[in-house]
This record gives structure tokens, C-alpha cells and sequence, in this order.
């Protein structure tokens, strides 16, 4: 704007005030340059309005149009205003708006053709360049003189601007095409996900599912034979059976995820935070010693991932405890709540067979990952009394739906 069209229309409406001038009243009188010196501010108003025609494409273009129509000035800031126009729509208000513009391009340059000398015409330079005197007189220019230049004019500034038009379209088309590309490839390694998971759910069914069903057999057949002996054998083998049905319902919603990992009910079967008083309730009913203590406050607002998450976590240190110290009691603390966060600790003692360091496994290098990727804490150590403690601690988030000044329910409290 500021480096090539202001500069352009402030030469070009300069010498045509120039022009008008000499044809008016000659090389002096005071009157015609006062009034020339008026109609060259306004075309230098026109010329900085060309700043806006992005903003009113249409409002710059008739302005400019007219003021070339109605005043002695030159049609270079309607053929940039129009050009604008073309290079961002092209309908029936442009073409409107291209026949005004091509009717002021035709009067000004008419009113141009009508001096008799170099110095009444800025035309009159090209079509008589062998005269040297500026003050001679020569024959007005023609109409199909003027038709034609006023033509080449109109048709050069349409013609570039379809250029621009065109490359701007070709730039949107490759934008686009990249966007489809980067869908494209996003659909392909979806899909490619989605069979990795396909295959990995049916050979975890295969294996685990077969194993599982032959549990739950053989131990309701153990259970039946026992039925009249042992009754807690009988027992036992009725939770075994119990535990091996559940394993199998929970393998099925495993699967499910794995396979519809964005599903709403597959997500809503996934037991969360608020489900730890069944896990305490299960692991009492194995025969296990363990003190529980139990404080959730406003759970159901609390973020999905981070619940089932931190009920994973508290799941886990269950099973670690019964595996590594089968028959130690455990003690177990759980509490969560918006100004505390999600705070999970569990201790027992270890086997009197266990001697030196221990060693994290794959269970509790499985937890600190969890915990690290939701941004919590996690330690774990053996005290001075052959204690093993765990404990994590995740931030507190919100559901998506539900905002930080989320009032808080009354909070649960459970204690086994």
C-alpha cells in the first residue's frame, strides 16, 4: 500500500491535476490553482483510502470510481480498488462494479484526450513523442483511441488480478490437500492401531480366556466334591470359582477397551475411584487380613482418567501385598478429595523368608508410570521394621464438564 500504490496514485493524480490545470486556465491564474490544488487533496484522500479496501472492498471501489467520474483525476485508485475486489470475489457485484469502473476509466481518460498539447495531456506525450515543444498544438486524440487505451487499462488491471485470484485459489487448494493429507494419514495409522489392538485382544482371549474358563470348571467341580466333606474346601473352591467368573468379566471389559478404547460404555464399565470400597470388600472376602481406611469426597466429579487410575493403583498394591506376603496383614489408606488431591498407601511386613534388598518389579515400575504421566508423586521403601510402604499421590482434576469451583458432597468414610 504505502510502497507502491500510494506513491503510484500520488504521481499519477499529480500530473493529472497538472493537465487539467494548463487545459483550464493556462500556465497561471491563481483561481484554477487554488482549485487544483483542492481536487489534489482529494485525490490524495482517495489514494490513502485505498488503505481499507480490504475491510469495504465494495464501499472503497464505488467511491473511488465516482470521484474519478465526478473530478479531473485519473482512474488508478478505482482500477486498484477493483482489482482488490476481483482477487477476493468475482459474482454479479463485481461485474456491477467492473462496468463503473470501466465507465470512469473511459471519461477520464476522454477528459485527458481533450487537450491539444503536450503539456494539457499526460496521453498526448505518447501519441505524438516526435514533437519536441510542449506548448504545440496537435489534433485531439480520437475515440477508438481512447476506447483502446481505456481498454488496455481496465484489461491489464482484470487480468492481474485473476492472476493473483488464481494463485491465492491454487494456495488454498494446496492448504487444503495438505489438511486431507495429514486426516488421511491420521485414519491410516488409526486403523493401523486399531488392528495391533484387534489382533493383541484376540490372542489375550485365546490364551487367558481358555485358562480362566478351565479354573472356573475345575473349581466348581472341586467345590461339588467337597460339598459333603471339607466344608472349607467347599468353600474355598467356591471362592476360587467366584474370583475365576469375575477374572473373566473383567478380561471381557479389558478387551472391550482395548478394542473400543473411545467408546462411552466401554469407558463407563472401567471401575473407578468411587468402586475401592468393592475391591476392599473382595479382598476381605479372600480370607485376607487387612485394615482399609477409606475418605472420598466429590469422586464423581473427579477427572475419569485420574479415577480409574488411582483405583488401578490401589488394586495393584492389593495384589502385590497378597502375592509377596501371603497371610501378613495389610494395611490400607485411601483418601481423595478436591483440596488433598488422590493420596493412596498401603504397608504390610515382609516374609520372614525375605532377605536382603528388595527389588521393584514389574508391578511397581508399572504404578510409578502411571502416577508420573497424571503428574503425581511416588515412593515406596522398607522401613527399619521390615515395613514395605508404598504410597502415591495424584493432583486433583476436574471432570471436563465440571468447573474448579465445583462445591464438594458430603464425604464418604469407610473403615474395615
Amino acid at each position: 500500500m504505502w510502497l507502491l500504490y500510494f506513491p503510484l496514485c500520488f504521481v499519477t493524480s499529480t500530473m493529472a491535476i497538472s493537465t487539467w490545470d494548463s487545459r483550464s486556465n493556462g500556465a497561471t491564474g491563481s483561481a484554477a490553482s487554488g482549485a487544483a490544488m483542492l481536487v489534489w487533496l482529494i485525490g490524495m484522500v482517495t489514494a490513502a483510502s485505498l488503505a481499507y479496501r480490504r475491510r469495504f472492498p465494495i464501499q472503497i471501489t464505488v467511491a473511488t470510481a465516482v470521484v474519478a467520474l465526478l473530478l479531473p483525476l485519473d482512474p488508478t485508485p478505482a482500477l486498484i480498488a477493483f482489482g482488490s475486489l476481483t482477487v477476493r470475489r468475482f459474482d454479479r457485484v463485481t461485474a456491477a462494479l467492473g462496468g463503473l469502473v470501466g465507465l470512469a476509466t473511459v471519461v477520464s481518460v476522454w477528459r485527458d484526450a481533450r487537450g491539444t498539447s503536450k503539456s494539457e495531456s499526460f496521453w498526448q506525450l505518447f501519441a505524438n513523442s516526435g514533437v519536441k515543444d510542449p506548448q504545440v498544438q496537435v489534433e485531439p486524440l480520437s475515440w477508438w483511441v481512447i476506447l483502446a487505451i481505456a481498454g488496455v487499462c481496465f484489461g491489464l488491471t482484470f487480468g492481474v488480478a485473476m492472476l493473483l485470484r488464481d494463485r491465492v485459489h491454487r494456495r488454498d487448494r494446496e492448504r487444503v490437500e495438505t489438511e486431507q493429507r495429514v486426516v488421511v494419514d491420521t485414519l491410516s495409522d488409526e486403523l493401523a492401531r486399531q488392528g495391533e489392538r484387534e489382533r493383541l485382544a484376540q490372542e489375550v482371549h485365546d490364551a487367558l480366556g481358555h485358562r480362566l474358563s478351565l479354573l472356573s470348571l475345575h473349581a466348581g467341580a472341586l467345590e461339588l466334591a467337597a460339598a459333603d466333606g471339607d466344608s472349607r474346601a467347599a468353600e474355598s473352591a467356591a471362592l476360587v470359582r467366584a474370583n475365576a467368573q469375575q477374572s473373566m468379566a473383567d478380561l471381557r471389559q479389558l478387551l472391550a477397551m482395548l478394542r473400543q478404547p473411545h467408546a462411552p460404555d466401554v469407558a463407563d464399565a472401567v471401575p473407578t475411584l468411587g468402586d475401592v470400597g468393592s475391591l476392599v470388600d473382595e479382598a476381605l472376602a479372600t480370607g485376607a487380613t487387612l485394615v482399609s481406611t477409606v475418605h472420598l469426597e466429590s469422586v464423581e466429579r473427579l477427572d475419569p482418567t485420574t479415577s480409574r487410575s488411582a483405583f488401578r493403583i490401589a488394586q495393584e498394591l492389593l495384589t502385590n501385598a497378597r502375592r509377596h506376603a501371603p497371610g501378613i496383614g495389610v494395611r490400607l489408606r485411601v483418601a481423595a478429595a478436591p483440596a488433598l488431591g488422590v493420596e493412596i498407601e498401603v504397608a504390610n511386613h515382609l516374609p520372614a523368608g525375605v532377605v536382603g534388598p528388595v527389588e521393584a518389579g514389574n508391578g511397581l515400575r508399572g504404578m510409578r508410570s502411571r502416577v508420573e504421566q497424571l503428574g503425581g508423586d511416588w515412593r515406596w521403601w522398607v522401613d527399619e521394621q521390615r515395613v514395605f510402604r508404598a504410597a502415591a499421590r495424584l493432583p486433583w482434576a476436574w471432570a471436563t464438564h465440571v468447573g474448579t469451583d465445583a462445591p464438594s458432597d458430603a464425604p464418604f468414610e469407610e473403615d474395615q
